[in-house]
C-alpha cells in the first residue's frame, strides 16, 4: 500500500460518501492486523495485511455497502488467511518444513511465569485448531476469539444463521475430540472461552 496510490472512490449505500482505499487502509489497518494475529496465532502480519488490502483494492469497486466495511474486510481477511494457511501446509508437506513457534504479545504487568503459561496455552489451542478443517477453524476463531455474533459470522462466511449455529456446535465437538487426542493427560472439562452470545 503506497501513500500516493490513486483513490478508488465508490458510493456506500448508507451515506453515499465516497470511499477510497487509502482512507479504508488508514482507518482499518490496525484492526485488520489484530484480526490476522488472532486468525494466524502469530505476530508476523505484514505480508498478510498487505495481501488483504491488495484483495480489497481489486474488489473495492464491487463493494455495494450491503454490509459494514469492517464485515467486508473481515471476510476478505478470513479468506486470505485460509488461502495462506493452505499454501503453507502444502509447502510444509512438500519440503518437510517445521511450523514456526507461536509468538504472542505479552500483556502489561505480566510475570514471566504468566507469560510462559499464556504462550503454552496459546500453543495448545492453535495446535488443536491447526488439525481442524479451515471451516471449523474459522468458525471457532470468529466466535470464540473474535467474539463475533452468529449473524455477523454468517455474513462473513456466506452461511445462514442456523447453519452457523449447527456448524459451530459440531466444530466445538471436533475441537474437544482433537484436544483429548493430542492432550489426553489434561483435565476434562477445560473451558476454552465458550461464552454464549
Amino acid at each position: 500500500m503506497t501513500t500516493g496510490s490513486v483513490p478508488n472512490p465508490i458510493a456506500m449505500a448508507r451515506d453515499d460518501a465516497p470511499v477510497d482505499l487509502d482512507r479504508v487502509y488508514r482507518e482499518h489497518a490496525a484492526r485488520v492486523s489484530g484480526w490476522v494475529r488472532r486468525l494466524t496465532g502469530t505476530n508476523d502480519v505484514s505480508d498478510t495485511l498487505q495481501e488483504v488490502f491488495e484483495v480489497a483494492q481489486r474488489r473495492l469497486a464491487s463493494f455495494r455497502g450491503d454490509a459494514q466495511i469492517t464485515t467486508w474486510l473481515y471476510a476478505i481477511t478470513v479468506r486470505v488467511v485460509s488461502a495462506r494457511r493452505r499454501k503453507a501446509r502444502i509447502r510444509r508437506l512438500l519440503f518437510a518444513q517445521a511450523q514456526t513457534e507461536v509468538d504472542v504479545s505479552a500483556a502489561p504487568f505480566e510475570t514471566p511465569a504468566d507469560a510462559l503459561h499464556r504462550r503454552q496455552a496459546t500453543q495448545v489451542v492453535y495446535s488443536v485448531l491447526d488439525g481442524l478443517s479451515e471451516r471449523d477453524r474459522s468458525l471457532l476463531i470468529l466466535f470464540e476469539l473474535e467474539r463475533l455474533g452468529i449473524t455477523e459470522i454468517g455474513v462473513i462466511l456466506g452461511m445462514s444463521e442456523n447453519n452457523v449455529s449447527v456448524s459451530l456446535h459440531r466444530a466445538r465437538e471436533r475441537f474437544r475430540k482433537r484436544h483429548r487426542q493430542l492432550f489426553p493427560k489434561e483435565r476434562e472439562g477445560t473451558n476454552h472461552g465458550q461464552a454464549s452470545r
